[in-house]
C-alpha cells in the first residue's frame, strides 16, 4: 500500500514537474500567440478564448512564478476583431450574447481564483508596508482611483468598478509580477520578456496586414487612406500605433541581447512600418524619437553594430525603392498628414471642460463617467470619454487627491531607471517613455491593455535594483570590488550562471 502511494505521489511530481516546465517555457508564449492571431482573424476568438484563459489559470495554480501569465497578459485583448467589436465602428452585440457572457464569466471567474490563491501563497506573506517597493504611492494612487468623483451629484455606481479595475492594474498586477517573478533570473527573465514582446508584435503586424486587405473602408474612391476607418476592433488608430511603438525598445533590446539578433531587428522595421500603417501622428513621431534613441543606445552600447548596419541600411534602401516606384501612393498618402497638419483634433475643447470640471469639484474631480452625452467615444460603449491628457484626466476625474497621489507615484516609480543606469535599463526606460509620452495626448495610460506592458516593465526594473543591491553586499569585502564597474560585473556574473537564450 505504501509502495502505490509513494508511486502515485511520484507520477503526481513528475506530472506536475512537466506541466510547470510547459507553462515556464518558451513553446508556450507560441502557442497563444498564434491562438491570439488566428482567432482574431477568422472571427472565432471565443473559442480560442477559452484555451488561452483556462491554461492561464492552470498556470497560476500549479507553478511558483508569475511569468506564464506574461503572454497571456499582453496579447488577449487582441483576440476581439472587427467583427465583434463592442465599439467602433461595428458596435457588435456578441460578447453580450448569453453562452458567451456566461462562458466569459465562468472562466474569468477560474482565473480569478487562481490569481487570489496565486497572491494568496506567492505574495501576500511577503508584502510588509515598511519594505514592500512602492506601497505607500500604490495605496495612495488607487485610494484615488476608488474615490473617483465620490460626494457628487453625478457620482455613479460604474464610479467605483472603474476605479477598483484601474487600482487593480497599477496595484495588483505591480506585485503580482515584482514579487511573482522573484525567484527568476533577471538575464533570463529579460531575453523571455523581449522573446513575448517578438511574437506580440508579429501578432500586431499580422492583424494590421489582415486588416488592410479585407477592410475596404479603409481605401477611398480615390485611393487614399481613411484613419477613422482603421480599426482593429480592440482598438482604433491611436491606440494600436501606441501597442506597436512600446514594444520597440523590447525588439531593440532583445537583438542586443539574444543570438539570432537580425530576427529582432527585422521585426523593429516591421513594427515601424506598422506603425507608418496605422496613420496616428502621435505614434509615428513617438516612433522615430524612440527608433532613433533605441537605435543609438544598443549601437553605442552592444557588439551588434554590423548586424544592425545591414539591416537596417537594407530596410531604408528598400523604403527609398518603394517610395520611388510608388510615388503616386505616397503622395496621396502624405497628403493625409498635411491636411491633419498640427490640428489639435479636439483636444483644446477637452481640456477646457476638464478644467472646469475640476474647479466644479476639485477633492475627489467629477468622475470618470460624469461627461454627460458619451455618443462621441470611439473605444468601447463600457469606456467613459476621457480628457487625452494624463494632466487634464486626472484632475478631471479624481481632483487634486489623484493628481497629488499620481505625482507622488511618478516621481518614486521613475527613480529605479536612473539607479545605476544601465543598456537594459534605458530601453525598459524607453518603453514606459512612449506610454507616458503618448498620454499626454491620449488616454492610453487609463487603457487597461494599455498599462499591461508598461506594469510589467516597473517590476522588473525593481527587481534588477533589488538583484543589484544584493550583489553588492554579496560583494562588499570582494578586493575587487569598487573598481567603478559594478553594473558589469552584475551582469557578467548572472551571465555565467545563465548561459541559454531564447529566440
Amino acid at each position: 500500500m505504501t509502495k502505490t502511494k509513494n508511486t502515485a505521489s511520484e507520477f503526481i511530481a513528475r506530472s506536475t514537474h512537466g506541466i510547470r516546465s510547459f507553462f515556464e517555457g518558451n513553446l508556450y508564449p507560441a502557442l497563444i500567440a498564434a491562438g491570439v492571431l488566428i482567432g482574431h482573424v477568422t472571427a472565432l476568438e471565443f473559442y480560442f478564448f477559452i484555451p488561452i484563459i483556462l491554461s492561464a489559470s492552470v498556470a497560476l495554480f500549479i507553478c511558483e512564478t508569475s511569468k506564464p501569465f506574461i503572454p497571456v497578459l499582453l496579447t488577449f485583448v487582441y483576440l476581439v476583431n472587427l467583427k465583434h467589436s463592442p465599439g467602433f465602428p461595428s458596435w457588435s452585440d456578441y460578447y453580450t450574447r448569453t453562452y458567451v457572457v456566461v462562458t466569459a464569466a465562468v472562466l474569468f471567474s477560474l482565473l480569478f481564483i487562481s490569481a487570489v490563491y496565486f497572491y494568496a501563497r506567492r505574495i501576500i506573506p511577503k508584502m510588509h508596508p515598511k519594505k514592500t517597493p512602492l506601497f505607500l504611492p500604490l495605496t495612495l494612487l488607487s485610494a484615488a482611483f476608488i474615490l473617483n468623483g465620490i460626494l457628487t451629484s453625478g457620482w455613479k455606481p460604474i464610479n467605483l468598478v472603474f476605479g477598483i479595475a484601474e487600482a487593480a492594474v497599477f496595484f495588483v498586477l505591480f506585485y503580482l509580477f515584482y514579487y511573482g517573478l522573484e525567484k527568476e533570473s533577471i538575464n533570463r527573465l529579460l531575453d523571455y520578456v523581449c522573446y513575448v514582446s517578438l511574437l506580440a508584435a508579429t501578432v500586431l503586424f499580422g492583424e494590421i496586414i489582415f486588416m488592410y486587405l479585407t477592410n475596404d473602408a479603409i481605401f477611398s474612391e480615390a485611393g487614399t487612406l481613411r484613419k477613422e476607418s482603421i480599426s482593429l476592433g480592440w482598438g482604433i488608430s491611436n491606440p494600436i500605433g501606441n501597442a506597436l511603438v512600446i514594444l520597440i525598445p523590447m525588439l531593440m533590446l532583445g537583438a542586443a541581447r539574444c543570438r539570432y539578433a537580425p530576427v529582432y531587428l527585422i521585426a523593429t522595421l516591421f513594427t515601424s512600418l506598422a506603425t507608418f500603417m496605422t496613420l496616428s501622428r502621435n505614434a509615428i513621431i513617438l516612433c522615430g524619437i524612440i527608433l532613433t534613441a533605441s537605435f543609438i543606445t544598443i549601437y553605442m552600447m552592444s557588439d551588434i553594430r554590423k548586424p544592425m548596419a545591414i539591416t537596417f541600411g537594407t530596410g531604408v534602401g528598400l523604403l527609398l525603392i518603394a517610395a520611388l516606384i510608388f510615388a503616386d501612393k505616397l503622395t496621396e498618402l502624405l497628403s493625409y498628414f498635411s491636411s491633419a497638419g498640427t490640428t489639435d483634433s479636439g483636444r483644446f475643447k477637452l481640456w477646457s471642460d476638464s478644467f472646469k470640471n475640476f474647479l466644479s469639484a476639485p477633492v475627489f474631480g467629477r468622475g470618470f463617467f460624469d461627461w454627460g452625452d458619451m455618443s462621441g467615444n470611439e473605444m468601447a460603449s463600457f469606456l467613459p470619454n476621457m480628457s487625452h491628457n494624463t494632466f487634464f484626466q486626472l484632475i478631471s476625474s479624481m481632483g487634486i487627491l489623484g493628481l497629488g497621489s499620481y505625482a507622488y507615484y511618478r516621481v518614486k516609480s521613475m527613480l529605479p531607471f536612473f539607479k545605476r543606469i544601465s543598456r537594459e535599463k534605458l530601453m525598459l526606460l524607453y518603453s514606459v517613455l512612449v506610454l507616458l509620452l503618448g498620454s499626454l495626448f491620449d488616454n492610453f495610460i487609463f487603457y487597461f491593455h494599455s498599462a499591461f506592458l508598461y506594469v510589467l516593465v516597473l517590476a522588473i526594473v525593481f527587481r534588477m535594483n533589488d538583484y543589484e543591491e544584493e550583489w553588492i553586499k554579496s560583494h562588499a569585502d570582494d578586493d575587487s570590488y569598487g573598481d567603478g564597474n559594478t553594473d558589469d560585473d552584475v551582469r557578467e556574473d548572472e551571465e555565467d550562471e545563465d548561459d541559454d537564450y531564447y529566440i
